[in-house]
């Protein structure tokens, strides 16, 4: 096939002209230059082909997958910088080839992964903007995509959920949806001084969508003191699962994280899962906005996404990277990896099937 014609190239799209690479450049090594290694180009998230955010666009190209950026942070009840977590891994990912060695596979061409850009942000009007995630996500969805979004704060989940709840309400009005929260904070403020989007509110909000039960919720990796009772009230007294950190030191990740996403999957048509960075321990995850110690360690991150990749998600999120915190840009790196092993265990579950993406 002619390069030019095909718009899953690894880094051709960003390079025209007579050192263009060869099409194979998504598995081997560069012939003619080095590539987004040292020239980024055009930034997108795995060199993959920018598409517009609309559903027959997506549909268009066959995208499985869509990265989305969520440039939020006005939801905050930390410290701000977690509008540049998606730039982060895009810029994160041009250090690396869409080819997952482990997995013996080309994650670009597997799922045809398109770059969806970011949401617009209005400052000023939480609610406004929050409607627009809504709406991004939800053109993905409708496009026949699996969402990859990245935020963001933690309230980036309030419309992610949403917009998948809708989604299968339309294609599926008896199908109910799983949600799992893997966070350093259990948070379940109802409010935060009165205001509901806040990167506190996540769970809380979720569980009022209609096709949401407790039965299929759960949260793991929380620690520390920024967790007050009334939190752990809401998920004990709707019979959600909470599986501290403390937990996950002693049975470890793999047995964890196969109970929550069991539960999420049980007797449901759709999964969101809200991940947020400040989970992984703040050794390796400097770079979000509230860190801590005793977290999840890389290789632990690692483990857990692969679990995700076996079990497949509809949405899977990441909140509160900022990248500006971490100068060595290591948590933008380990947040990238997690979005690759997370697609690449998927890839290699769903070819063991013999079934596509």
């Amino acid at each position: 096939m002619n390069p030019t014609n095909n718009p899953w190239n690894f880094v051709p799209h960003q390079h025209q002209g007579p050192h263009q690479e060869s099409e194979d450049a998504h598995t081997r090594s560069p012939k003619n230059h080095n590539g987004a290694f040292k020239a980024e180009g055009i930034l997108t998230f795995m060199g993959a082909p920018y598409c517009p955010p609309e559903r027959e666009e997506i549909r268009k190209m066959g995208a499985k997958i869509c990265f989305l950026g969520a440039p939020w942070d006005q939801g905050t009840i930390v410290r701000t910088g977690t509008s540049s977590g998606p730039h982060g891994i895009r810029q994160a990912s041009t250090q690396y080839f869409p080819y997952m060695f482990e997995y013996d596979v080309d994650l670009m061409s597997f799922f045809n992964v398109v770059d969806c850009g970011d949401i617009p942000i209005v400052p000023g009007n939480n609610a406004l903007s929050q409607q627009y995630m809504c709406d991004y996500v939800t053109e993905c969805l409708e496009g026949g995509a699996k969402v990859l979004l990245v935020g963001g704060d933690h309230s980036v989940p309030i419309p992610g959920a949403r917009a998948l709840s809708q989604h299968l309400s339309r294609h599926n009005p008896e199908g109910m949806m799983g949600y799992l929260h893997v966070d350093c904070h259990l948070d379940a403020a109802v409010d935060w001084a009165g205001i509901e989007i806040t990167n506190a509110s996540g769970p809380t909000e979720t569980f009022k969508l209609d096709n949401v039960s407790g039965k299929n919720m759960a949260h793991m990796g929380s620690r520390n003191g920024l967790n007050p009772k009334d939190w752990m009230d809401f998920w004990i007294d709707n019979d959600m699962p909470i599986i501290p950190m403390s937990e996950v030191v002693e049975r470890g990740i793999e047995d964890c994280g196969r109970q929550i996403l069991e539960r999420a999957w049980n007797g449901t048509d759709a999964v969101y899962l809200s991940w947020d960075t400040d989970s992984i321990d703040c050794s390796t995850m400097p770079g979000t906005s509230c860190p801590e110690s005793f977290g999840i360690k890389g290789r632990e991150a690692i483990a857990f996404a692969k679990l995700a990749g076996e079990y497949g998600v509809d949405v899977i999120e990441l909140a509160e990277l900022a990248p500006v915190f971490d100068v060595s840009g290591i948590s933008a790196k380990l947040a990238c990896n997690l979005l690759y092993h997370y697609l690449g265990s998927r890839a290699a579950t769903l070819r063991s099937r013999n079934e596509q993406p």
